[in-house]
């Protein structure tokens, strides 16, 4: 078994985080913070995997001593796939995500939109997907071999490894539209909603394999496939818009505390970023830094001021604005300018 888990770690840790790092590349115009994206996956790859998983094998157990069947019996089993684990695993990842939320309870908002919450949903279910993927392919290798560990590695974390990002990354969609939204109504249904999205898409992905056999790994996979396409779909278009919102709230800027280039740097998709990699070369890191801080000063001025025009107030609000204005006008003043 340690030579299955050392093999998982090698083998695993490498695709799951290039997924990570692909998704958080994505969130191009308010990325969020490094440290944040960190815990969320630890939540994921500990709290949720280890909770989930004992909770999920808990009530298993005691449904067998209740109904008097063998823990073997494969109606338990479908059970145990097809119910318990989508309601206690996607329940322990979507705990990660609330508690995310929650820091706008504290002073901290960081998931303050669809995008924020479909990134640290699907963060989450990366993490998840790390210690479950090690764990299986570790006992497949102990039980059929280096073969059987390239089968199921291929599977799981190739094939299938989006599976419970795109899961809980429902989850997180939900919070994110409760967030920004002003219908009541949405802030207390979307978050249940996009639980329950969570969890059914996890029962079918378990059910498939479960209840048909050879022929649901087929389902499975093109199902599994179908929804990592409309999962990126749906990235894209909350990018694009984050991208509109970028444009609209600071178009009224330039002159003032930006030049027209910068905007278009700013809310390009590539461009600033292959520039500011060929200044972190050409000149340095302190040049680069300076860079990257004041975009990222006019992307959260303007997502504030979008903030407000959705008819949010706050004196925190307030505070926030009047030091990235300060901010911003601070480096004008030093030439740092984004060209």
């Amino acid at each position: 078994m340690v030579a299955g888990l050392v093999l998982g770690i090698l083998f695993v840790t490498p695709f799951v985080l290039a997924y990570l790092f692909f998704i958080r590349w994505v969130d191009r115009f308010e990325p969020e913070p490094w440290w944040l994206i960190i815990l969320a996956f630890l939540w994921g790859a500990v709290i949720a995997t280890t909770a989930g998983g004992y909770s999920s094998a808990f009530v298993e157990h005691a449904v067998a001593k209740l109904l008097a069947v063998s823990e073997k019996d494969p109606r338990l089993d479908a059970f145990g796939a097809t119910v318990l684990a989508p309601v206690f695993e996607e329940g322990f990842k979507a705990v990660g995500v609330t508690l995310i939320a929650a820091l706008g309870l504290v002073g901290l908002k960081k998931l303050d939109g669809p995008l924020d919450g479909a990134i640290y949903g699907g963060v989450v279910g990366l993490g998840f997907t790390l210690t479950e993927d090690i764990l299986y392919v570790a006992r497949q290798y102990a039980s059929s071999g280096l073969g059987g560990f390239v089968f199921l590695l291929f599977m799981r974390t190739v094939l299938l490894g989006l599976s419970h990002c795109t899961f809980t990354a429902c989850t997180g969609l939900g919070f994110g539209i409760a967030a920004e939204t002003k219908s009541r109504a949405l802030k207390v249904f979307a978050p249940p909603a996009g639980f329950v999205c969570a969890m059914a898409m996890h029962a079918v992905h378990n059910g498939f394999p479960t209840f048909f056999g050879g022929g649901g790994i087929v389902l499975l996979l093109l199902t599994s496939w179908l929804i990592d396409v409309l999962f990126f779909a749906l990235l894209w278009v909350l990018v694009t818009r984050d991208r509109a919102i970028v444009i609209r709230e600071l178009l009224s800027e330039v002159g003032g505390l930006l030049r027209p280039q910068e905007l278009r740097l700013v809310s390009s998709y590539v461009s600033l970023g292959v520039k500011n990699t060929a200044i972190l070369f050409a000149d340095g890191f302190s040049v680069w830094r300076q860079r990257r801080n004041k975009q990222l000063w006019l992307v959260e001025l303007a997502f504030i001021k979008s903030r407000r025009r959705r008819g949010e107030t706050s004196a925190e609000m307030d505070k926030k604005e009047a030091s990235l204005r300060a901010s911003i006008t601070g480096a004008n003043q030093r030439g740092v300018f984004i060209a």
